[in-house]
């Protein structure tokens, strides 16, 4: 599980891309782990939301105010990446 792959999948919705699943599935549960933890935003509920819609199999059309959202959602979710986990992207 890995918050990264939740910043990654939300940062390829905001670019109009499909995100691969695997990491869908990784960054929803990282998600939602981060919820249980007590991080309880909005933006945060929204991502988690967003991933696990996916993660189950559905879509998302995105139109240009959606890609939008997705990039503040995953800025959001990157404050919660640790330091050195980041991927060079």
């Amino acid at each position: 599980m890995s918050l990264e792959d939740a910043a990654l999948c939300l940062e390829a919705q905001a670019n109009g891309e499909i995100p691969d699943h695997r990491r869908v599935v990784t960054g929803a549960l990282a998600l939602d782990t981060l919820i249980q933890q007590g991080v309880d935003t909005r933006d945060i509920q929204d991502a988690a939301a967003g991933l696990r819609i996916v993660a189950e199999g559905g879509t998302l059309a995105l139109d240009h105010m959606g890609r939008a959202r997705a990039a503040v959602l995953a800025k959001a979710v990157r404050r919660f990446v640790p330091f050195g986990e980041a991927e060079e992207i």
